[in-house]
């Protein structure tokens, strides 16, 4: 034997769910309302402090880079989270190229802390010792 709610109940669960469809804001015409919206702004990833101390650093691989100004680079990782992690780069340089290597690891103020096991990207400023000019920036093997 299958038991129904009660008539009433049934009623007013459809009408709760109806008056929450019905709550926020009104779309604009031609809006989109679909609920996935666009970020608002550029999102940024977390930058790295550069240091020499890391706790248990690793060479990590680096995806891209982008000139800061002409004695500055920025380097792309896969890291943890900025107050926990930070970076330590390489830097070879010759007429024709610059060739960078970036090791990832723990800050040694967050040994003891609880840091999250995730994978954030983040950008590691990596200063040169000339001017950029027109060479090629590459990883060091």
């Amino acid at each position: 034997m299958r038991v129904r709610p009660p008539l009433p109940l049934a009623a007013c669960l459809l009408a709760v769910v109806a008056a929450l469809s019905a709550c926020g804001s009104a779309a604009e015409p031609g809006s989109d309302t679909s609920g996935v919206r666009a970020p608002t702004g550029a999102t940024r990833p977390g930058v790295l402090s550069t240091r020499s101390d890391l706790v248990d650093a690793q060479v990590v691989q680096w995806r891209e880079w982008r000139s800061v100004d002409d004695r500055t680079i920025e380097v792309t990782v896969t890291a943890g989270p900025a107050d926990c992690y930070g970076a330590e780069p390489e830097v070879t340089e010759s007429e024709t190229a610059v060739r960078v290597r970036i090791r990832v690891g723990l800050l040694p103020e967050a040994v003891d802390k609880d840091c999250p096991a995730i994978a954030k990207e983040s950008v590691v400023p990596v200063r040169l010792a000339s001017a950029l000019g027109d060479r090629k920036v590459e990883p060091l093997s």
